[in-house]
């Protein structure tokens, strides 16, 4: 939430609780390419389009579903709505769901108060469709038509219409999400088309810049209460080949003026060794934890600056099942997560720890071996053939320290105990978790082992003290 576009407040999260969206199958695949690099494929909820008509604000977004094999082409999608009178209530709906072979779908009310959804119809061809929807009832009414295969015609995905001077523009993201992304607009006098591209598209493109902000595209235009209209897109900030934060959502201004197409400015954000300039996201002190995929709450118990997880067997590497783990997105580029773990009051086998977890093949953790008296530094990417493990033995007291500190080029970690000073394994550089991948960090804390209960005190992330 915002009143300025400049200083946003993290106010709820619409998918809230686990009899909404089951999130087993959004496992991650690892699919090789020619050129001995991977694309790093997450499942789960895919470019969620939010728009507010009639009193109302609905989310549409698919559910990208992986299958058992975790192979690529082993998947299916789940498209669904949800909707809420009030954004700031957490009261959302069930989802209504309905069913087509795509991602990517975006809504569009029509000026008779018709529905329509427009979608990406996935392989081998992407291309965008467009259908009626009784938004009530999920129920498809008309059947989907191809109304754009795209200005490049690769990878046509994450489209948005817009109505204005009489003309209906599609907005596009194509080129694949990484090097060569961009966006790309068509518009018609008929909502079903024909769609006559822009003849200077690509409409927003970094590709071949020297621009610090590269991968851009997959955008949605917006105006604001003075009617000025902005995008909202995702790109990387990549720095000598580090992206540490993956695709991140950038702001910028846009001019269009009547029966025009628009102008996109360019994203700019200073790059000063290798500092975010930005004024990061606010949270308040229940909104920002993130759970991995269908989470037993009743596992975590928050109080404070005091979280007690009860321990579980489920492994980091596991692709389906919920890690007792609780977490923040890192929203800093340099910054430290920290976190006291208290000795569990009987000798047990269980592992707790510091993390910081893209998915099931890659993550950096640091754990206290509580079995074995000893610290634990574990580092994994399989999409690189990454894997690292080293082992501290100490003298474990009441209580345990640890920390990640963390810049565009490097992670320390570090632990400490509670009579000691801080000693800090090997520093990782940043190019290790630098993927093709679709989404950035959460940095949180875990605990797993035998059904134990373990308390940890003062969990911070991004701190710059």
């Amino acid at each position: 939430m915002s009143t300025d576009l400049e200083s946003w407040t993290h106010i709820g999260n619409a998918i809230n609780r686990r009899s909404q969206v089951s999130l087993v199958g959004a496992s991650t695949f690892i699919a090789p390419w020619d050129d001995g690099t991977a694309m790093v494929a997450t499942g789960g909820l895919y470019a969620p389009t939010i728009r507010h008509h009639k009193n109302t604000t609905y989310i549409i977004c698919t559910n990208v579903i992986h299958g058992s094999t975790n192979e690529p082409g082993d998947e299916h999608s789940e498209q669904f709505i949800i909707y809420t009178k009030d954004i700031q209530s957490g009261n959302w709906s069930d989802p209504i769901v309905f069913s087509f072979p795509g991602i990517d779908p975006s809504l569009f009310f029509d000026d008779e108060d018709k529905v329509y959804v427009q979608i990406c119809k996935t392989g081998p061809e992407f291309h965008i469709y467009n259908m009626e929807l009784d938004i009530k009832t999920g129920k498809v009414l008309t059947e989907p038509s191809l109304i754009w295969r795209g200005w490049a015609r690769g990878y046509t995905e994450g489209p948005h219409l817009y109505k204005k001077d009489g003309w209906y523009y599609l907005l596009c993201a194509e080129g694949g999400t990484f090097r060569h992304h961009m966006m790309s607009m068509a518009r018609s006098k008929q909502l079903s088309g024909p769609y006559e591209p822009y003849e200077k598209n690509p409409l927003y493109s970094s590709h071949g810049s020297d621009r610090y902000v590269q991968n851009t595209g997959h955008g949605d235009l917006f105006q604001d209460q003075k009617g000025h209209w902005w995008m909202v897109f995702l790109g990387c900030r990549i720095w000598k080949s580090r992206s540490i934060m993956g695709r991140e959502t950038f702001l910028t201004r846009v001019d269009w003026k009547e029966n025009e197409w628009p102008a996109i400015d360019c994203a700019t954000i200073e790059c000063h060794r290798g500092l975010l300039s930005a004024t990061p996201v606010g949270v308040n002190s229940t909104t920002p934890w993130v759970y991995l995929r269908d989470a037993k709450i009743d596992r975590y118990d928050i109080q404070g600056n005091i979280i007690k997880i009860k321990s579980d067997s489920v492994e980091l590497t596991s692709p389906n099942e919920s890690v007792t783990f609780l977490g923040q997105r890192q929203r800093r580029l340099e910054g430290t997560a920290s976190v006291t773990i208290v000795r569990p009051q009987m000798r047990t086998s269980v592992r707790a720890g510091l993390a910081l977890y893209k998915d099931e093949h890659r993550y950096l953790a640091v754990m206290v071996n509580f079995l074995e008296g000893n610290i634990v530094f574990e580092g994994i990417n399989w999409a690189k053939n990454f894997s690292q493990t080293e082992t501290q033995s100490t003298t474990i007291g009441d209580s345990v320290s640890l920390k990640i500190d963390y810049t565009e080029l490097s992670l320390q970690l570090s632990f400490k105990p509670a009579e000691g000073e801080w000693y800090s394994f090997g520093a990782v550089d940043t190019s290790v978790l630098t993927d093709f991948d679709f989404t950035g960090p959460v940095i949180g804390i875990f605990a797993i082992g035998a059904d134990v209960d373990v308390e940890f005190e003062n969990f911070e992330v991004d701190s710059t003290t």
